[in-house]
């Protein structure tokens, strides 16, 4: 559920960054760039730790 979440917000984050080249607003495009790819790639890592460490508690569990 949690990588769906984050495609779901680095996919909109891309469809609004479409949006500002399609109406050539430079200014906001060059002005957001550095800090939209600074945290969607803070979004990926925690989502990628967490992930990591729901499989590594959960991992000897088995459905009954």
């Amino acid at each position: 559920m949690s990588i769906s979440a984050c495609a779901i917000s680095l996919c909109l984050q891309i469809l609004y960054n479409y949006h500002l080249v399609k109406i050539a607003d430079w200014t906001a495009l060059m002005d957001t760039t550095g800090a939209v790819a600074f945290v969607a790639t803070v979004l990926l890592i925690v989502t990628i730790i967490l992930n990591a460490i729901t499989l590594i508690v959960y991992r000897d569990y088995t459905v009954k």
